[in-house]
């Protein structure tokens, strides 16, 4: 009857470290930080949890491991003491296959015991019910991996080790994670990251001026038809053309900064030009400039040059339009 009582014990425990473990796998961290940051604590400490899940692993399976064993050990030793004798007497058999009748009595019904109500059953409940299941348990895996921290530590070690010779791949209950999170996000930020999707696929063609359409200065141009040109555009950059090739870049900015030191040559304030092909992806084209540290590429097609593409254009295709302070026409108006 003891060792029954034990045996049940056992189970009780499997049944919760099994639907534990389940809840582990399963949970939502995107519900988990809402939960967090609602002030439940047992949500926020089950996310320190899961930044570590060897250790946590460990622990729910040397848990396993040792209630299991110590069941099966408590059922054999009970099967041999009380039902070897009695089975001797009743089928007048050898000792020895009397015990391996009695533990046959023993295991089956224990087997599926552990199975059904050790594991099957709370781990179906822990898939239903994860999150609940897993802050629930978040207090005691905390301790427990204190407890038996130097076991878990080896374990942790080996089981890192091991890791480490299979290549790394993102699996599927990542990607399912990164989704459930995507599902918390305002429909404003779901647009941006589909924004970003749609820019990797999407050509520089698609979105650049095309250049009989670019605002751009000539080189023999007089400080004052800059002037001029630069208020009547708008525009912050315009690019510099000697007969028909494209020599630089002019910040207006920096031009008008340079009329204060009344010299002339404003030539000198040109910057490098940077290229891109009209088949470059936007993605792709806009870490181009921020690799470049520029603001405007000219566009080509391996022949001749066919327009403008700015890091603010690539922008609007993932925020929407941007206002510009000159967009107004205030400064026209002013300097007119």
């Amino acid at each position: 009857m003891f060792e029954l009582l034990i045996i049940i014990v056992c189970l009780l425990i499997n049944a919760i470290l099994a639907g534990t473990e389940t809840a582990f796998i399963a949970t939502s961290k995107a519900a988990l930080k809402a939960q967090a940051k609602n002030g439940d604590e047992k949500a926020a400490l089950f996310l320190i949890l899961r930044e570590n899940p060897e250790r946590t692993l460990s622990v729910l399976q040397i848990g396993i491991t040792f209630v299991g064993a110590f069941a099966a050990a408590v059922g054999g030793a009970g099967a041999e003491e009380s039902l070897t004798p009695y089975i001797k007497n009743l089928l007048g058999v050898k000792e020895s296959i009397a015990e391996l009748i009695s533990i046959f009595i023993v295991v089956v019904p224990l087997t599926y015991a552990s199975v059904v109500f050790g594991e099957l059953v709370p781990k179906t409940l822990a898939l239903r019910r994860a999150n609940f299941f897993g802050t629930l348990s978040a207090p005691w895996l905390h301790w427990s991996s204190r407890i038996i921290n130097p076991i878990v530590t080896v374990l942790e070690w080996s089981t890192k080790k091991i890791i480490q010779l299979f290549p790394k791949h993102h699996t599927q209950s990542e990607e399912n994670e990164e989704g459930l999170e995507l599902q918390g996000l305002s429909s404003h930020n779901k647009q941006y990251i589909m924004n970003m999707v749609k820019i990797e696929k999407t050509m520089v063609k698609a979105i650049f001026v095309p250049w009989q359409e670019v605002v751009y200065l000539k080189t023999v141009m007089s400080i004052e038809e800059v002037e001029k040109l630069i208020i009547a555009s708008g525009h912050t950059r315009l690019p510099i053309v000697d007969e028909d090739k494209v020599i630089g870049i002019l910040n207006s900015k920096e031009f008008f900064a340079f009329q204060k030191t009344k010299k002339k040559d404003w030539l000198n304030l040109k910057r490098s030009v940077i290229y891109l092909h009209e088949e470059t992806y936007l993605l792709a084209a806009l870490r181009f400039l921020q690799e470049k540290r520029a603001h405007m590429a000219i566009v080509h097609n391996n022949i001749t040059k066919t327009g403008i593409i700015t890091m603010e254009a690539i922008f609007e295709e993932i925020i929407g339009d941007i206002y510009d302070e000159d967009d107004d026409g205030v400064l026209k108006k002013l300097l007119s």
